[in-house]
């Protein structure tokens, strides 16, 4: 319950001073979701955005003073395609327990509470992949969807790959994940969960095991040892390596059988105990306020206002695309919307990017400068009582290269990066992975600055701006 009142406390509808609960719409109870923010078009935010839901569990809590034990926790990505069994494997680790025939729909961006037994854990799952939909909204779909992964990768320090049988589509899932910069060139954890959900007998699984984890995925058995409430437990699971990025193999059978009665539960607790002792992962659980902010650094890129004014410029295009919570309503709209009362009015006409490029697999959003035109650099946001720090990975440039804008509550940064292969005579390029162009960034801030009193430091690469807060 202490990571849910972390996360309510950035989407309180205002009513009278109150929390308007009662203008959310409720989470179907037979999903082990608490929270689920419907990003399931970005077409949507022409009009009514992205709605917010939340499960009767969520309804029931009741706002506290944050601590910063409380607003610390670990984030899991749950990750996978379609029916593979994350929703299963999330009802697995929250104790529900539901028909065997029981579908789940996933929709937008679902978030999952750990129970009372792991506190300080968010599952974060997205809608399925390779569901059906009408032929006119594939593009909308296959972006959408691109943009939900990018964000899950974003905000997890632990990812959970849930397949059955290591099918093509499943390997090249894994590896166009483990392929991406936040998986690669970072610390987060992996683990594979092979949910073998139609396979019953111990024999069968031992067969799946030596030909697929350790035949394909080349993986080694191996013995976890825990102890909790006095008792050491085992776990066998089963531990591999992909360009030097560490996986571990859980193995889970259809339920109810001999195999599922060997692998289930040890493979549960297994999991729920690495994530539970995982401290030195624990994050700021501001989650929602952390994905508006990652969606504005990335929405300039993926949409385009349909502007029949010729007068205005690309640049005035793309500072109007910023999403943030509406005043009074449980959703996320554009910024220009959110004190509409009637969402479906004057829209704003989107159209997607004809930039937008896609990895070998579909799944993830290629940001290339030379194609797309623009990319974002890395940065860190950090709040105190007094300021807001925002520190900014811009290597390489000169000072009066960068443009810094300051708000109320929002710092815009664009500039631009020479391609280094222009210094040199005939280069043979083997490998260009450092961004190059034009880049543009916009970070919305949590609370109000002063923006008059805003400095700026430049160290060894680093942007370092230091925002003095408006008192309240």
């Amino acid at each position: 319950m202490a990571v849910l009142r972390s996360i309510l406390g950035s989407i309180a509808v205002p009513n009278d001073d109150k929390l308007a609960w009662y203008k959310f719409k409720r989470v179907q109870k037979t999903t082990p979701y608490d929270v689920v923010i419907g990003i399931n078009s970005l077409m949507a935010l022409g009009t009514i955005g992205w709605d917010i839901k939340l499960s009767e569990k969520a309804i029931t809590v009741q706002r506290e003073t944050s601590t910063p034990e409380n607003n610390r926790g670990l984030i899991v990505a749950v990750l996978g395609l379609y029916n593979r069994g994350r929703s299963f494997l999330l009802n697995q680790f929250s104790k529900i327990q539901l028909p065997n025939s029981q579908l789940i729909h996933t929709e937008g961006l679902s978030i999952t509470a750990g129970g009372k037994d792991y506190p300080n854990i968010i599952f974060v799952n997205t809608t399925s992949t390779d569901t059906a939909i009408p032929k006119d909204k594939l593009d909308d779909k296959k972006a959408t969807d691109a943009l939900l992964r990018e964000i899950a990768l974003h905000l997890c320090s632990h990812i959970i790959i849930v397949v059955n049988r290591l099918h093509a589509t499943d390997q090249i899932y894994i590896q166009q994940i483990l392929k991406q910069p936040k998986t690669s060139n970072s610390n987060k954890s992996v683990i594979i969960v092979h949910n073998l959900m139609d396979v019953e007998s111990v024999k069968e699984v031992e067969y799946i095991i030596n030909t697929e984890v350790q035949g394909i995925m080349e993986a080694e058995r191996e013995i976890m040892e825990y102890r909790m409430n006095n008792e050491t437990h085992k776990v066998e699971f089963f531990h591999s390596k992909h360009n030097n990025i560490k996986l571990r193999h859980f193995i889970l059978a259809k339920t109810g059988s001999k195999a599922a009665k060997q692998w289930n539960t040890q493979s549960i607790s297994g999991i729920l105990n690495i994530l539970h002792t995982a401290t030195e992962y624990r994050q700021n659980l501001d989650i929602i306020n952390e994905m508006i902010n990652f969606v504005n650094s990335k929405l300039s890129q993926l949409l385009i206002v349909n502007d029949q004014n010729e007068d205005s410029s690309s640049e005035i295009k793309q500072q109007k695309l910023k999403v943030r919570m509406h005043a009074n309503k449980p959703n996320i709209v554009l910024s220009q919307r959110k004190d509409l009362e009637d969402l479906t009015i004057n829209p704003v006409q989107l159209i997607l990017s004809s930039k937008l490029v896609y990895d070998d697999g579909g799944y993830f959003i290629r940001i290339d400068s030379i194609n797309n035109g623009q990319w974002q650099p890395l940065y860190n946001l950090y709040e105190t009582d007094e300021n807001i720090h925002v520190i900014i990975e811009l290597a390489g440039f000169k000072e009066g290269e960068v443009i810094i804008e300051v708000a109320d509550d929002e710092i815009h940064i664009e500039g631009r990066r020479d391609d280094f292969k222009k210094l040199l005579n005939n280069p043979i390029v083997y490998q260009t992975k450092i961004p190059m162009g034009l880049f543009n960034l916009s970070i919305a801030l949590n609370s109000m600055i002063v923006p008059k009193k805003v400095t700026l430091e430049r160290d060894d690469g680093l942007y370092k701006i230091t925002c003095p807060k408006k008192e309240s």
